[in-house]
């Protein structure tokens, strides 16, 4: 059997047009937040970081805090090994902030 890496179903989860903060709205802050999950061989989420944040700014920081707040209420499910036992891993998601 092929070991696989743990994954998130990040669609059903991720920021919708209603978790923009209304300050970044207002300052036209967009860019894109990367998360760095970290899950147990249990499939719990062990660890959640932003690895690269969408921008310097107070509002572009109120956009890091969402997608990892979002992101985080994921479905996750655990690795295998060669032998199909659950293992933890890391992966990371790109969240693409943009003002529709």
């Amino acid at each position: 059997m092929a070991a696989r890496a743990a994954i998130a179903n990040v669609q059903a989860c991720a920021p919708t047009a209603d978790d923009y903060p209304a300050a970044a709205r207002r300052a036209d802050a967009t860019g894109i937040t990367k998360v760095r999950f970290t899950v147990g061989a249990d499939g719990k989420l062990a660890a959640a970081e932003v690895v690269k944040s969408a921008g310097a700014s107070r509002e572009h920081k109120a956009l890091d805090r969402v997608a990892v707040t979002k992101l985080s209420e994921c479905t996750f499910r655990p690795g295998l090994d060669e032998n199909g036992k659950p293992v933890g891993g890391s992966f990371e998601v790109e969240y693409v902030w943009k003002l529709e």
